[in-house]
């Protein structure tokens, strides 16, 4: 499966990460994690795949055109967030006090 246009909020991130990126001199690899949030890392850092990211590339100092035309095409399955609350359990009913 192919994806020919960006998400929405995928697009929104793409100008946060290559002005994150111009503070660094050297290559550094963009990440796309199960919830569609962009991660960047250096090179040897491998701790994101481990995690579920997938690889986007690797970049130096990208212009966002760059990274747009790295993630076209890409297709990932979209994870909504759970909300985990706590279990609610009927009320208890106290015997009346005799």
């Amino acid at each position: 499966m192919r994806v020919e246009t960006l998400d929405a909020n995928l697009g929104r991130q793409i100008d946060d990460v290559v002005t994150a990126m111009r503070a660094y001199v050297g290559h550094r690899t963009v990440w796309l994690d199960p919830f569609g949030m962009l991660w960047h890392a250096e090179p040897e850092d491998e701790e994101l795949e481990a995690l579920g990211h997938r690889y986007v590339g690797t970049f130096m100092q990208p212009k966002g055109d760059d990274l747009r035309d790295a993630l076209r095409g890409l297709a990932w399955p979209r994870v909504e967030c759970l909300s985990v609350q706590p279990r609610v359990s009927a009320p208890v009913q106290l015997a009346a006090a005799v």
